[in-house]
């Protein structure tokens, strides 16, 4: 049987004399006083909770300087403290600190977790983190700590990077929830988000697992999980529209992610465009997190019935408050009318028919329209073509009959088509087109120019070669002189003629001219 203290100090000193008895009470009293004044230094020193160590491990594990409002611990029914009105301060450059105000910080703990080196929780509330330009902060090596962290929490916080341009505006994004479970050095951590994205301005929820941090080289440090990228409103970069959603797979370094997934925009639109289209793309690319550059090794974009493949990166450059995209673009064996179909107001593309081809483009940053900061360059083939414009094709068919020497007779439109191919650069809004060949039955035309992809005006000039003799080619007074002087047309001798041709005007109004003398 176990007797209490107080039990053996009364049964020892009951048979004690009175001054022995009352000796031995004062000697157990002291000793009890002494252990509690012990464990009461003791708990000074090392209960977790108290402000000079709360203070001390915020500042290890942020590596950063650390100011409170207001302090206070709790007791019941879990051990813990509240920190109100904190900020971090890290680094000494000015241009370069990184900046966190939070309203108050909730540590909790439980008897348990005291002797093991466990907290249950921290949660953030209204935290607020400033930092200096993407990618341009000061260096950062995360402590190793003997304390586990069960689930940290989140809400309502916000993160804003500063603007490379001097009075440019700051890239916010708002954390409406975070949740990160299991913080321990050697391991890696489960989180759960949901945030809004700036540019374009959308909702993001992801979920996956980082860590455990690579001491030795952080840049490999592992984070994979999955996302879903929903209402992402495109309207936000000048001279396009519509509203994006993607989901997809992450997975890489801190040095580089690879996202392999898909998006989907129903109603996609270029500005000055009257027409929608359903634009579905599948992609993998990859990402620089200390900077955001994105890589696009591979996109499948599918337009109505037209795939384009595109490869390039969308980057920050020291020259450019932005990213900048470069592309290179192909398509084979699409359909033109599919892709002239964003850029034009008509109900019908200009024109039809099967195309192949290849160019680089360069979208740099910036509000200015689309088709005015677009720059492209490239090679390109139009198969079986046929212009939608009355005009214009009335125009090709009396080219070709003529080249034919059938002046009088009536071609079934459908018949008579023209092949188009060439090389083309864009810049300011303007399609300079260089080799560019146009075959009709019966003529070749060899023709260079421009045409304003805004006011949609023409002015192509060239050369064009007839099957027919140039006579034959030519009607009233204009034939009966030409049939004088055919012996001496050396280049007419062997069948064919070769004379200038123009396509002017503008798109709706097209002015069509080829004129041998």
């Amino acid at each position: 049987m176990h007797t209490s203290l107080e039990d053996a100090v009364t049964n020892g000193a009951s048979s004690a004399p009175p001054k022995r008895k009352r000796r031995l009470i004062m000697v157990a009293g002291l000793g009890v006083a002494g252990a509690i004044l012990l464990a009461a230094l003791f708990l000074s020193r090392e209960w977790p909770f108290a402000k000079q160590n709360v203070i001390q491990q915020l500042s290890e594990a942020t590596a950063s300087n650390v100011q409170l409002g207001a302090f206070r611990q709790t007791f019941f029914p879990h051990p813990g403290c509240v920190l109100d009105d904190v900020t971090l301060t890290r680094g000494s450059d000015p241009g370069k600190k990184t900046v966190m105000h939070v309203k108050s910080i909730t540590i909790v703990g439980n008897l348990v977790g005291l002797f093991a080196k466990h907290l249950a929780l921290i949660e953030l509330r209204g935290a607020q983190v400033k930092f200096p330009p993407y990618g341009a902060g000061e260096g950062w090596t995360p402590t190793r700590s003997k304390i586990v962290l069960d689930k940290l929490v989140a809400n309502d916080a916000s993160l804003e990077f500063a603007s490379r341009k001097k009075n440019g505006n700051p890239v916010k994004f708002a954390i409406h929830d975070l949740a990160a479970h299991h913080l321990a050095t050697g391991d890696p951590m489960t989180f759960e988000v949901r945030l809004s994205d700036p540019i374009p301005p959308g909702e993001i929820t992801a979920d996956g697992s980082f860590g455990p941090w690579t001491m030795d080289q952080l840049g490999n440090t592992p984070v994979s999980g999955n996302y879903i990228f929903r209402e992402a409103d495109l309207s936000a970069f000048e001279g396009i529209g519509g509203i994006l959603s993607s989901s997809g797979k992450f997975n890489g370094t801190l040095e580089s992610i690879a996202v392999e997934g898909s998006m989907a925009t129903p109603d996609f639109v270029v500005r000055g465009s009257s027409h929608k289209a359903d634009l579905k793309s599948d992609f993998k690319t990859e990402v620089d997190p200390s900077n955001g550059d994105i890589t696009l090794q591979h996109v499948a974009a599918h337009l109505r019935q037209t795939t384009i493949i595109s490869q390039g990166s969308i980057a920050s450059h020291r020259d450019e408050d932005g990213k900048r995209a470069d592309l290179d673009l192909a398509v084979r064996k699409g359909r033109i009318q599919d892709l002239l179909l964003l850029f034009v107001e008509a109900k019908k593309a200009p024109l039809s028919g099967s195309v192949s081809l290849k160019v680089k483009s360069v979208i740099p940053p910036g509000r200015e329209p689309f088709l005015k900061k677009l720059k492209l360059t490239g090679d390109f083939g139009i198969d079986d073509a046929q212009f939608s414009q009355d005009e214009t094709q009335e125009s090709v068919e009396k080219l070709s009959a003529s080249a034919r020497g059938k002046t009088d007779e009536q071609d079934d439109p459908e018949s008579v088509v023209s092949n188009l191919q060439g090389q083309v650069t864009v810049q300011n809004g303007i399609a300079n087109f260089s080799k560019l060949s146009f075959r009709v039955p019966g003529a070749l035309a060899n023709l260079h120019g421009t045409f304003d992809l805004i006011s949609q005006r023409i002015d192509l000039h060239g050369t064009l070669l007839m099957e027919a003799t140039l006579p034959r080619a030519t009607s009233g007074v204009k034939s009966f002189l030409l049939k004088a002087i055919d012996p001496f047309l050396k280049k007419n001798r062997h069948g064919g003629a070769k004379f200038p041709v123009s396509i002017t005007g503008t798109y709706q109004k097209p002015e069509y001219r080829a004129d041998p003398i």
